[in-house]
């Protein structure tokens, strides 16, 4: 007994297909799109980061929004799609602050009154975009993440507030599926994402200032009269 669930999979791929190559009218497109739908749950692993770690104990607040994330989009009649971001955006997140400092602990919730943490990070993703093969007219998906990162000192008292956005786009046009196309844009996103902060984390004006306020006063050299 033929799967329905595969053959309308089969159907959406078939239309992916004659749209990338121009063959069938957008307005025809989206009515016929309009009963397919993509479900991706986001999946990769984060490689190590070689970078030198700050002597610094810090605290990454991942509350249940962020961890159990799920992106959904439907635009007019073009097809539904879900991604769910959670659990590879929390890997991402923890392999990035467990590379930059020594020590990093994951939290539910930002603790009151002081801590012995030096730094609490409160990530959240605050926006996703996404451009289909429809939209672009080629066979890839493109995915845009943009974070904010709200960052408090060990007594809650916050020290900066950063935007951050990355890009993710799907390298090759002939993958087995749209999920699995879909899913290599969004892990590259995610990896973008990875790689600005490790390289602006640290850039950001008030943690540099802060970094700098934390070292130890240079001590003065004494001379020795002969």
């Amino acid at each position: 007994m033929t799967n329905p669930h595969a053959s309308i999979k089969v159907c959406c791929r078939a239309l992916w297909r004659l749209i990338a190559a121009r063959l069938l009218p957008i307005t025809a497109a989206a009515t016929l799109l309009a009963g397919c739908s993509t479900n991706v749950v986001v999946n990769s692993d984060y490689p190590t980061a070689l970078v030198i770690r700050q002597p610094i104990s810090v605290g990454l607040v991942l509350d249940n929004s962020f961890s159990s994330y799920r992106f959904t989009s439907e635009k007019d009649n073009r097809q539904t799609i879900t991604m769910a971001l959670g659990e590879s955006q929390v890997k991402l997140f923890n392999r990035v602050f467990s590379d930059m400092f020594q020590n990093s602990a994951t939290l539910q919730t930002l603790p009151g009154g002081q801590s012995k943490l030096d730094l609490m990070i409160v990530p959240e993703i605050t926006e996703v975009q996404l451009a289909t093969p429809m939209e672009t007219q080629l066979n890839v998906y493109e995915v845009w993440l943009k974070y904010n990162l709200k960052v408090y000192d060990g007594n809650g008292q916050p020290i900066a507030d950063w935007m951050m956005s990355a890009y993710g786009k799907t390298q090759s046009r002939f993958l087995k599926s749209d999920e699995e196309a879909l899913n290599q844009a969004t892990v590259l996103a995610l990896r973008d994402a990875g790689a600005r902060l490790l390289t602006g984390f640290q850039q950001i004006p008030e943690i540099r200032q802060w970094l700098v306020n934390r070292q130890p006063p240079a001590k003065l050299s004494r001379s020795t009269a002969p």
